[in-house]
């Protein structure tokens, strides 16, 4: 009993830190101009392993936009994710826009936000095949827009309480993607994301989408970044097509299997029925198998 008390106290003290250390990460303020617009921007820099740092963006919902740059960092998910990073020891630059009060994220908008994630890209202070994108709200439907207007960009991404509606399903699909709604929610449609979702199949799309039950629209934007989602989007890497299926070695750990029927579509749980299928299965260093999978 008495060493797991010394066990107990640790964790909590680690955890305690970890979240105070968190909320003591300055986000100095920052402005970025280019030719259509002036986007006040603020960043923070964590510490951790590796070379070059993870490059991730928050974008913030509609109540969120002006140019104080400061009412942007009201939002719990920027807490969520940089405690998240700290507590992984990941190496990370986290940049928190602030929408202009006449604009949204999509539009013109879109384009100063892909020449922002540049700037840090091509100065080689962070690497391009981890760059993250997440937002909830009018930010979830920007994040979506982000990944139909610029594809190539992203490593992974997490729009929550987001509209895709109308997108490029196609270029959206090349991104992994993992998005959350709720069953409560007033303002944004379930049903337009499951259509959109049913889009991206054709595609082979990688995504996970939950659903919570009586979740608000602000719920959704305030619980949705969980340690085991945020886990899910850093544990990806931008993927450079070969046209060659990677083989991974037994020891490296399966984030996930996606299922797929034999014509392409892509499967909502592993089949239960006989027949036979298509399994991808994803590994913690970014590789993937795929491979004919026999149900009897």
């Amino acid at each position: 009993m008495k060493y797991r008390l010394i066990f107990l106290f640790a964790l909590l003290s680690f955890l305690s830190r970890s979240e105070m250390l968190a909320q003591e990460i300055e986000f100095p303020k920052e402005t970025f101009s280019d030719a259509n617009m002036t986007l006040p921007y603020r960043k923070a820099t964590i510490p951790g392993y590796g070379d070059k740092a993870s490059l991730v963006i928050y974008l913030h919902g509609g109540s969120s936009r002006g140019d104080d740059n400061e009412t942007q960092m009201q939002e719990p998910g920027i807490n969520a994710i940089a405690t998240w990073l700290l507590k992984n020891n990941r190496k990370a630059i986290i940049l928190v826009p602030q929408c202009p009060t006449d604009k949204t994220w999509l539009g013109t908008t879109q384009d100063v936000l892909a020449a922002l994630l540049n700037t840090y890209i091509n100065r080689g202070v962070a690497d391009a095949d981890k760059v993250y994108i997440f937002g909830g709200s009018m930010g979830g439907t920007g994040t979506w827009g982000m990944l139909s207007t610029h594809p190539e960009m992203f490593a992974a991404a997490m729009p929550v309480a987001g509209n895709p509606t109308g997108l490029n399903a196609e270029e959206v699909a090349k991104t992994p993607v993992f998005t959350v709604m709720g069953t409560a929610d007033k303002l944004m449609k379930i049903s337009n994301v499951e259509t959109f979702l049913t889009e991206m199949d054709v595609y082979h799309a990688e995504y996970e989408f939950n659903i919570e039950d009586g979740w608000t629209h602000e719920d959704v934007c305030k619980k949705s970044y969980t340690n085991e989602r945020l886990a899910w989007v850093f544990e990806h890497t931008k993927e450079h097509s070969t046209g060659i299926t990677t083989v991974c070695n037994d020891n490296e750990t399966v984030v996930c299997h996606v299922w797929y029927s034999l014509n392409g579509l892509r499967l909502t749980s592993e089949p239960m029925q006989k027949g036979v299928f298509i399994k991808k299965s994803f590994y913690s260093n970014g590789k993937f198998v795929t491979e004919k999978y026999y149900k009897n």
